[in-house]
């Protein structure tokens, strides 16, 4: 149970890093756990750094408990028995870790209680998926009925920043930046694993359905990795992709503005800038293989005129 235990730690959510691991360095990185949890501490006045901690340590319990209760339902090389014993036993830790923070009436409490139904209403809604095509896999009502356990992972502890600096008013708006973030998010998610989705022929990928849409595919036939590498070389595709991130993270980046929660703001500034980037290379690049394959093609031509 120690090396699976340690695989979810060290390999699957990289909670803990080898001294030769270096974090990610590209713009586009995964979400920022737990220093959501500290960058809201801050923007609430929050100084007191065991608060802090234990909030972050929240974070990090609940991602954790999240990670092999994902790959029970999606399929796994461990024992059942170990992925929901994980499962529980870190969302026993988060749980604890929030109770050192709140008392017994405190409205953190509810919020757990729906954030744990929404996370189990997610679940069903992705089973649902199956043989279904989304009407528009890029639109506000399929992203947040994907992201809908992302949101149940972050929220309960963004919350629990401002319920703990008695500013509970500012509670809905903490809410709507984790559905904007993580409706944003899902997609960033889903364009980084598409490999891994089209071999794993998820339902839920809102990139592949996007690609199977703009194809022509029905549910029913398979979408090749030929295809869809081909759909990526459109620049009209990538730019509709990275066009909805940028709608959701702007969105978002409004509420934590409100918040006046300048490092989460910063970050989201820093992932734009990380997209412009990252459209304008894929164009560079699209650009130079165009002119390669002209160049090749006009040799052929000349070679057998000769």
């Amino acid at each position: 149970m120690h090396a699976v235990s340690r695989y979810y730690v060290a390999e699957r959510v990289k909670v803990l890093h080898n001294r030769d691991c270096s974090c990610p360095s590209h713009p586009l990185s995964p979400l920022p756990i737990p220093y959501l949890a500290f960058w809201f501490a801050h923007a609430f006045g929050i100084e007191d750094v065991r608060v802090k901690r234990l909030l972050g340590l929240g974070l990090v319990y609940v991602c954790l408990s999240s990670s092999p209760r994902d790959d029970l339902f999606d399929g796994s090389g461990f024992a059942p028995d170990q992925l929901t014993y994980l499962a529980h036993w870190f969302w026993e830790k988060y749980i604890h870790a929030l109770k050192t923070l709140f008392p017994a009436d405190s409205p953190i409490w509810q919020l757990i209680l729906k954030s744990a139904a929404d996370w189990e209403r997610c679940e069903r809604w992705a089973l649902s998926q199956r043989n279904h095509t989304a009407a528009d896999p890029l639109s506000a009502g399929f992203l947040r009925n994907s992201s809908r356990y992302l949101v149940a992972l972050l929220f309960p502890a963004l919350a629990g920043a401002a319920l703990r600096s008695n500013q509970a008013s500012r509670v809905s708006a903490i809410r709507r930046f984790v559905g904007y973030y993580c409706m944003g998010w899902r997609i960033l998610d889903d364009l980084r694993d598409w490999r891994e989705d089209l071999e794993a022929s998820t339902e839920t990928s809102c990139v592949l359905a996007l690609l199977r849409m703009r194809a022509g595919i029905p549910q029913s036939v398979p979408l090749s990795r030929e295809l869809a590498v081909a759909l990526f070389s459109d620049q009209t595709v990538v730019g509709e992709i990275y066009s909805a991130i940028a709608r959701f993270c702007l969105a978002a980046r409004r509420e934590a503005a409100s918040l006046q929660a300048d490092y989460v703001t910063r970050f989201i500034d820093e992932q734009m800038l990380g997209y412009k980037t990252e459209l304008a290379r894929m164009s560079v690049e699209k650009a130079n293989f165009g002119n390669s394959l002209a160049q090749l093609l006009q040799a052929g031509i000349g070679g057998q005129a000769l």
